[in-house]
């Protein structure tokens, strides 16, 4: 099956934390990346504390979609409340996340049918079967700075959850694409004005 919207480059230099929690016949959907001109735990900070303030389109699209946020809510904290829940993190380096679904069936307010508590529900909803999508955002060091990246994948293990995962992505993935990008730019900015206060 041909799988819409894969982005970016699908290998990277090192392994990831993310890497532990993929179950096999995981697929890529998507890796967007960019060099941030200030160091590797600096810009880790930094996209862990962008608000949803900061990206007045992201919250249209997330009001439109139904995901609860908060305004003055951060990309860390996002990713560590329900529906979501935060796997893994290595202080300076990469922060894991995973979501259960089927996504296609999430309505304004109303959560998915399996919501994981924490990384061990998660894992066993993995062994279940349950569909789930996986990202991160992690930092390296790279010439100039930072490479600042972060990824997204799916697991669907059973053929109709794939088929049907397929018709969903055909619809947001341009739009996961765009959030992705503007939140690594959000991020890049803050970690640079931060890299440029004197003292």
């Amino acid at each position: 099956m041909i799988w819409p919207y894969a982005s970016g480059a699908r290998t990277r230099s090192a392994a990831a934390l993310l890497d532990g929690w993929l179950p096999p016949g995981s697929i890529q959907l998507e890796r967007h990346g960019l060099v941030v001109p200030a160091p590797p735990a600096a810009t880790l900070a930094a996209i862990d504390d962008v608000r949803w303030n900061d990206l007045p389109a992201v919250r249209a699209l997330f009001t439109l979609r139904g995901l609860p946020h908060e305004g003055e809510g951060t990309v860390h904290g996002f990713f560590s409340t329900p529906p979501f829940v935060l796997l893994e993190e290595a202080p300076g380096r990469e922060v894991a996340f995973g979501v259960l679904g089927p996504f296609w069936r999430w309505r304004r307010g109303a959560m998915p049918d399996r919501v994981a508590r924490d990384p061990a529900g998660f894992r066993a909803a993995l062994g279940d079967g349950v569909i789930a999508a996986l990202g991160n955002y992690r930092v390296e060091p790279a010439a100039g700075g930072t490479l600042l990246s972060t990824e997204t994948w799916v697991s669907a293990p059973v053929p109709a959850q794939r088929a049907a995962f397929t018709a969903y992505w055909l619809a947001v993935g341009p739009f996961s694409a765009w959030i992705r990008r503007m939140l690594l730019r959000a991020a890049a900015r803050r970690a640079t004005r931060t890299a440029a206060r004197p003292g």
